[in-house]
Order: C-alpha cells, then sequence, then structure tokens
C-alpha cells in the first residue's frame, strides 16, 4: 500500500476540517414521541480536508503524480495536524492547485475519506 508523500512543506492549520459521516445513525419518529435510532453503517469513517501552502513546483508535481497512481486505490496517510494517527484513506476529490501569493509557489487542497477503522 503506498503512503502519502510528505514534502518539504507540512500541512497549514488554515482550512484543515474534519468530519464525521452525518448519515451513519438514522433517528425516526415513533408515535410515542420517542425518537427510534436506527444504526446504519458498523463504521462511519471521517472526511479530512488540509491544504499544504507555498508548494514548489516540484513538489506539486510530486503530488499530482502520486494522485494519478492512487486515485482509485486507498494508501496512508499520517494526520500530523491533528494527531499523527495514520489512517487508511481514499481521494474524494482531486487535488485543487492554485498559485499561492507568489508566481512559482501553489496553494494545494486535498479531500480525504477514511476507508477502513484504524
Amino acid at each position: 500500500m503506498a503512503t502519502f508523500p510528505e514534502l518539504l512543506r507540512g500541512p497549514g492549520a488554515k482550512g484543515y476540517t474534519e468530519v464525521i459521516d452525518s448519515e451513519a445513525v438514522q433517528i425516526g419518529k415513533k408515535a410515542s414521541g420517542l425518537p427510534v435510532l436506527n444504526k446504519l453503517f458498523t463504521f462511519a469513517g471521517k472526511t479530512f480536508k488540509h491544504t499544504r501552502f507555498l508548494v514548489s513546483q516540484a513538489n506539486k508535481e510530486s503530488y499530482l503524480t502520486f494522485y494519478e497512481a492512487n486515485k482509485d486505490v486507498p494508501f496512508d496517510w499520517n494526520n500530523e495536524q491533528e494527531d499523527g494517527t495514520t489512517y487508511e484513506v481514499i481521494f474524494v476529490s482531486p487535488p485543487k492547485c492554485t498559485l499561492d501569493k507568489l508566481k512559482n509557489r501553489w496553494r494545494i487542497q486535498f479531500v480525504f475519506a477514511q476507508y477502513s477503522p484504524l
């Protein structure tokens, strides 16, 4: 299994989010007024969004090469922003690349979904 590349620029805290799947539990109404909880999944993965700032052109190309090679398979990703836990994740969308204040530096936004429990 591939591991997400850790290049010279670390991830920034700005733009980092972690979302737990809201559809893991369905709440239904009961005639008595008490809600009925229906657990839909035994595993509800998290979705992670994080941004790398001031990425060089060479590192941008490394990230895009990794994406092309792993866009359809799970891979290991170390969550540096929060707790250093390594998650097995998949790409939710292609990386979003925009220039980051300088002509030759990039801001790259990644969105991953947790593929399996720890």
